[in-house]
């Protein structure tokens, strides 16, 4: 007697069975665990922070979620703070970022200076949004930071310090970047 077994069939459309309108059809995700400072005040990629997702079809869109374990900048007048904008192939033309309007900068999140007292530093914080990008060629979506001023330094999964010892703020933490399509 032959058995067939499968994990999943994609029919002819290029939506698996049983992704309907709003269902997720697919998952990819990264974790950062390391360390990641700047000072740029020019944007730059958060170093191995990014995914790519090839959508199975053009009416689907794509959810990104992005958790920061700790991250924000040292300061402890709350006047300099930094910028995080989500690119996708290289572009900030995509729906996580504003729209452009002026010569304002085009950002998907403000954060602000967080840390008080040496090290203690905000955790959890990030954001999510919804990209409508009509295509079902590879997309990468990447996450980028810039400080408002050189001298006071954008922090990522570990305190300003980076204290080694065993006080809660100076702590590890980890940062996800989430990729999920919805079914159009």
């Amino acid at each position: 007697m032959s058995q067939l077994k499968v994990n999943s069939i994609i029919p002819r459309s290029g939506v698996p069975v049983g992704a309907s309108g709003g269902g997720i059809v697919q998952v990819v995700s990264t974790r950062k665990t390391d360390r990641f400072t700047t000072t740029s005040t020019s944007f730059v990629d958060i170093t191995n922070f990014q995914v790519t997702i090839t959508p199975f079809s053009t009416s689907n869109k794509i959810l990104i979620m992005c958790c920061f374990g700790q991250a924000g900048t040292r300061i402890a007048t709350l006047d300099h703070g930094n910028a995080i904008r989500v690119l996708k192939n290289g572009s900030v033309d995509n729906n996580l970022n504003a729209d452009a309007d002026g010569t304002r900068p085009r950002h998907c999140y403000k954060g602000v200076g967080w840390s008080y007292n040496t090290d203690h530093m905000p955790g959890g914080v990030g954001f999510c949004g919804l990209d409508d990008p009509s295509t079902t060629s590879a997309l990468t979506y990447k996450v980028q930071v810039q400080c408002q001023s050189s001298s006071y330094a954008f922090h990522m999964n570990r305190p300003p310090d980076n204290g080694n010892g065993t006080n809660i703020y100076e702590n590890a933490t980890v940062s996800h970047l989430i990729a999920m399509e919805v079914a159009g």
